[in-house]
């Protein structure tokens, strides 16, 4: 029998803004696990970190392109619009770990024991997990195509690739994702680290997809279309993000 799915850690992202308002819910998580806490002034719990140090840790140098549909009003930081970042700089300095599951701090669960177990099967080693896994055109690999039953329809992969992303010149196959809840392997985390060494980055869930998959990476989303899961009985285990089953129809 395959061994189950168990070196693995549990991360919360979390800041001084979101901090209080949900640390109640993670009080009372089953399991140990890390809070990631972006200060920039180096207070908090656990791994804290400042955007700085972040990106000199990573050996970036860019910036948030203005051009870019996700900066479109010019406010978004390097911490947000390049999630996978602070995921990286964590996983640069944990490398011990067999798979990575990284939790914005305002996702709940009423039952986190089960939903966790059901990953733990062997059948369930993909690469990389997030909420939702999508693509731009059918790829014969299991993962939906994007369709007109989302609200962006065709116009996501019309905003990625965007200005300032970064992907190799043979990627030719483009993914998207939605980010509060993932899980990575090891060598997936391995594989978009030594992006950096090449000038590669782009929009986070454009961007860790797209690479992952062009580096035949196994890919999986925690939801299907029709709001069920693949991993889990959804009418016994209740995963929500800001309070909310965010559906196939909010993309």
């Amino acid at each position: 029998m395959e061994q189950r799915i168990d070196n693995e850690i549990y991360i919360v992202s979390t800041c001084d803004a979101t901090h209080n308002g949900w640390k109640h819910h993670w009080d009372k998580f089953p399991y140990n696990f890390k809070w990631l806490y972006h200060n920039e002034e180096g207070k908090g719990k656990d791994f804290v970190y400042t955007e700085q140090e972040m990106c000199d840790n990573l050996g970036f140098k860019g910036e948030v392109s203005k051009k870019h549909y996700w900066n479109s009003f010019g406010n978004r930081n390097i911490v947000w619009f390049y999630a996978h970042f602070r995921m990286l700089n964590f996983y640069k300095q944990n490398p011990q770990w067999d798979y990575y599951w990284f939790f914005d701090d305002d996702v709940t669960c009423d039952n986190w024991v089960d939903l966790l177990d059901n990953f733990k099967k062997p059948e369930h080693n993909e690469d990389f997990l997030a909420w939702f896994v999508f693509s731009k055109e059918d790829y014969g690999d299991n993962i939906r195509p994007l369709d007109k039953d989302t609200t962006s329809q065709h116009m996501w992969f019309e905003r990625f690739p965007g200005d300032g992303d970064k992907l190799p010149w043979w990627v030719n196959q483009y993914y998207g994702s939605f980010f509060p809840v993932v899980r990575y392997s090891n060598s997936a985390l391995n594989t978009l680290i030594q992006q950096f060494q090449w000038g590669m980055s782009g929009y986070s869930e454009g961007f860790v997809p797209t690479i992952l998959s062009g580096y035949k990476h196994s890919l999986g989303s925690i939801f299907n279309k029709d709001g069920s899961s693949s991993y889990y009985d959804v009418k016994k285990i209740d995963l929500k993000h800001k309070h909310q089953n965010i559906g196939w129809n909010w993309i």
